[in-house]
């Protein structure tokens, strides 16, 4: 009997692009140097596009990467990178995502004290509006290192508040956004914001002093891809997975496709 060959599927479906999958991330190499132009200018930026155009596989296969790169220059290529979704507690999921491996938590073994150490980051997240900046001081970054708090689906700290109603939450979710905004500005320690939001929530950002001016002068506002760059996204990765496709069903998947972006991975 003849060895099966092993198939490799090169698509990942609806689900977003993870960083070790940038090698299969084509048709986007422009936007991503467009967010590195936009975050070496302002250290805060905000990803906005509609539903389904790509935001947070654009932050995680494009533009993390790039910094890993050293694409970066005067960053360096040495990051740590913290990724959270906002919840009904932001404070507290940041304090879980800083402790995380690769993060401050060094080992993924270390684990013995895991909660109890998440609770004293929670504590000094919430002691002052520089709380983030002390908590990277007391993480011991390194000299060369760079902090990247990337907040993923950043509308959804709206929805909770909408969903609860709750004054309590809502001066939480304030609390939260005033760390970020605050770390943003500290010259001390290099600490970068990145939020993914989608584009019919940016009026919401009112709610929050400081916020709309943050997004305002660190917007990228994801771009409608070409038929060329969607024409890369498809024979790129199929490339990849060692298959070819003939020009007809690549015409007929661009014209199915159209000039909406959400059905390209459809």
């Amino acid at each position: 009997m003849g060895e099966q060959q092993e198939r490799f599927n090169p698509f990942p479906g609806l689900r977003p692009f993870t960083e070790e999958e940038d090698y299969l991330f084509f048709g986007r190499e422009a936007q991503s140097n467009g967010l590195l132009r936009r975050l070496r200018g302002t250290r805060f930026l905000a990803v906005v596009g509609t539903s389904g155009s790509g935001k947070s596989s654009l932050v995680r296969a494009g533009l993390i990467p790039a910094l890993h790169g050293g694409f970066m220059t005067q960053a360096g290529s040495s990051w740590r990178v913290a990724l959270m979704h906002p919840c009904n507690n932001p404070i507290g999921a940041l304090a879980a995502t800083l402790n995380e491996p690769d993060v401050f938590r060094i080992t993924a073994e270390d684990t013995a004290d895991d909660i109890s150490q998440t609770l004293i980051t929670e504590t000094n997240l919430r002691r002052n509006i520089l709380g983030l900046v002390e908590v990277v001081r007391q993480g011991c970054i390194g000299k060369e290192e760079n902090l990247l708090v990337i907040v993923d689906q950043f509308e959804k700290l709206f929805r909770f508040q909408e969903a609860t109603r709750d004054t309590h939450s809502h001066h939480d979710s304030a609390a939260f956004v005033k760390l970020l905004l605050e770390a943003n500005r500290a010259t001390t320690i290099p600490i970068y914001i990145v939020l993914t939001m989608r584009s019919d929530f940016l009026g919401d950002c009112a709610q929050f002093r400081d916020l709309p001016e943050a997004t305002n002068d660190g917007q990228f506002l994801i771009p409608r891809m070409t038929r060329d760059q969607r024409r890369q996204a498809i024979e790129g990765r199929i490339a990849v997975g060692g298959a070819k496709t003939t020009r007809r069903l690549l015409q007929q998947l661009l014209n199915d496709v159209g000039d909406y972006p959400d059905q390209l991975p459809i």
